[in-house]
């Protein structure tokens, strides 16, 4: 009687283990997944402002005051102390009325307007910080995780023509300010992109890689 109350007892212990841990590493996967590429054109840096955001262009800013472009945005935007810099300019993007028709993508989404901060920086150079909803995206098979680069499933990596990011290398990994993040080099042109209590943030800048992240560990 007790070998059978011991075996079913370890036998019970190890359904709660089967059970348990997979959900253990499905609640972390999740919160450590990286965020969604937004959907768009392939990048052409004579049209956009970095790799991440396609769906509008560089044109589209328009001049704007802080409360209305956090309004029109819908985000909370962030700042950076005087010791570090000071802000220059404010402006919005607005995306298309049709994206799926005006920029031919083979997706639906729901896209949303683009927060530029331009800030001026105390020991020389400036950085540009985008902030804006991650579009939601209506198809389940979406291929935008960052972790595949913006490539089709079963696509091959040297298909430059048919990347996400255009002629831009593949971005790397990492964290910021705690959480996934990616990093781009084009030439010079650094931007760090990561998504942050529900908003993305895309920084571009030619400050050095150091003084860059200085800057984005700085924003508040």
């Amino acid at each position: 009687m007790r070998w059978i109350i011991i075996s079913v007892m370890n036998r019970f212990a190890t359904f709660l283990i089967a059970v348990v841990l997979p959900i253990t590493a499905l609640s972390q996967g999740q919160r450590g997944r990286p965020s969604e590429i937004p959907p768009g054109p392939p990048y052409d840096p004579a049209k956009h402002v970095n790799p991440l955001i396609t769906y509008v262009q560089a044109k589209d800013f328009k001049p704007s005051s802080y409360k209305e472009a956090q309004e029109a945005a819908a985000v909370q935007t962030l700042g950076i102390s005087k010791e570090t810099g000071t802000l220059e300019s404010i402006a919005l993007a607005q995306p298309p009325v049709d994206a799926q028709k005006e920029l031919k993508l083979n997706v639906k989404a729901n896209f949303y307007p683009v927060v530029r901060q331009i800030f001026k920086i105390e020991g020389g150079g400036e950085v540009a910080l985008y902030s804006f909803k991650p579009p939601k995206v209506q198809e389940t098979n979406y291929f935008g995780r960052m972790s595949v680069g913006g490539m089709p499933p079963g696509r091959g990596r040297d298909m430059t023509n048919q990347k996400r990011f255009g002629k831009v290398p593949l971005p790397e990994e990492m964290e910021v300010r705690g959480e996934p993040g990616l990093f781009f080099e084009d030439e010079g042109t650094l931007t760090v992109a990561w998504l942050e209590e529900g908003v993305m943030y895309a920084a571009t800048s030619k400050l050095s890689r150091k003084a860059l992240f200085e800057v984005i560990d700085d924003l508040l």
